[in-house]
């Protein structure tokens, strides 16, 4: 009878070992609305976006779980700034005011050079 060696015991692992899960770094989302909303913010976020996989990569989880939640913050506010001045626009011209508005901002602006 043929017996086969014991199998090798298995290598131990401690909870510190086991790194924790990468954080979603919104890159994708920043990118759209930094060309869709609005640049500036969306910009702030892909810059945060970026840092997220070079930190969890080097093994500063709590780093960039926090660049995550940074560039989850940015990409939201300037989607809701760009969506709310989406909003405002339509609500200008729609209602017939632009004509309006638009003398308004001319008069505020005028000089004595105006031909």
């Amino acid at each position: 009878m043929i017996t086969s060696p014991p199998p090798p015991p298995l290598p131990e692992f401690s909870v510190d070992d086991i790194p924790p899960l990468k954080p979603n770094n919104w890159l994708w989302q920043s990118i759209v609305v930094t060309l869709c909303c609005c640049a500036p913010f969306g910009i702030a976020g892909i810059v945060y976006a970026a840092k997220v996989d070079v930190l969890y990569f080097n093994g500063r989880y709590t780093e960039a779980k926090a660049a995550a939640r940074s560039a989850r913050t940015w990409t939201l506010v300037a989607f809701i700034i760009g969506i709310t001045t989406a909003i405002l626009w339509i609500i200008v011209l729609s209602t017939g005011n632009m004509p309006q508005f638009m003398e308004k901002i001319i008069e505020n602006n005028a000089s004595g050079y105006n031909f």
